[in-house]
């Protein structure tokens, strides 16, 4: 039976999403509670990577298992193994050829900054801090250049192993709370630490030091022009996958 599951984590504890041999991914607790729950060996395949430090709210998951449980009751069996910091929200069978990864065609991120002069205590490893004022006008501005399907290769970290550089968005919303910001962006998929140079880039020009051109020279000229902004991964959220 194939299984698909919904979790919750804090990653400021985690070296990521992925198993590593440095340091701990979320995979790893994952597989382990499971494995010692069915008393075999499972491996679990996420819907993408998140990297290190970044949170989910509802990251998905699939796995197989050979034993007849009770989907119902399997959150709270591995809740209980597993860290406070993961949680598994629901389960349910899926048909055999469905992939958590390969089978997702909309992701959702959510950025979560505050700006004021002092830093706070409470929101830090959840949000990012900016110590200036932001221009909201031209952040939403900046924001709207990123809407439809665009070569990304200059809002990305290079080195992985990806075919194509072209992803779609599909939506680009800038919620402003007081002094706080909070940034969706969904996508049919994301490159390496692509969400993170694409709201420093917006911050960028909030904070005057890039202009709404410099965002089209970027997105124009993926190979000579670059954003190398990359906001605190702290900031991050997966917030949600859709099939």
């Amino acid at each position: 039976m194939r299984v698909l599951i919904e979790i919750e984590y804090n990653g400021n504890k985690f070296n990521g999403w992925q198993s590593q041999r440095n340091g701990l991914g979320v995979q790893d607790v994952l597989q382990d509670s499971l494995s010692k729950l069915f008393k075999e060996n499972v491996k679990v395949v996420g819907s993408g990577r998140t990297d290190a430090g970044v949170h989910a709210i509802s990251q998905k998951a699939h796995f197989d298992m050979n034993c007849n449980f009770d989907l119902k009751k399997l959150p709270l069996a591995l809740n209980f193994t597993l860290p406070e910091s993961v949680r598994v929200l629901s389960a349910k069978q899926v048909d055999k050829n469905f992939n958590a990864c390969t089978s997702a065609h909309r992701k959702t991120y959510l950025y979560k900054l505050f700006s004021r002069n002092i830093a706070s205590p409470i929101k830090e490893g959840f949000y990012a801090h900016i110590p200036y004022e932001l221009n909201y006008e031209k952040m939403i501005e900046a924001s709207k250049l990123f809407l439809g399907l665009h070569n990304f290769k200059g809002f990305c970290t290079l080195g992985s192993s990806v075919k194509s550089f072209e992803r779609e968005i599909y939506n680009f919303n800038i919620e402003k709370r007081d002094n706080e910001f909070w940034f969706y962006i969904t996508g049919n998929g994301f490159l390496y630490n692509m969400v993170r140079r694409i709201v420093g880039a917006v911050v960028e020009v909030g904070k005057n030091k890039l202009s709404i051109d410099d965002i089209k020279v970027a997105l124009n000229d993926y190979e000579n022009k670059h954003i190398t902004k990359n906001m605190p991964a702290c900031g991050l959220y997966l917030l949600s996958v859709e099939y």
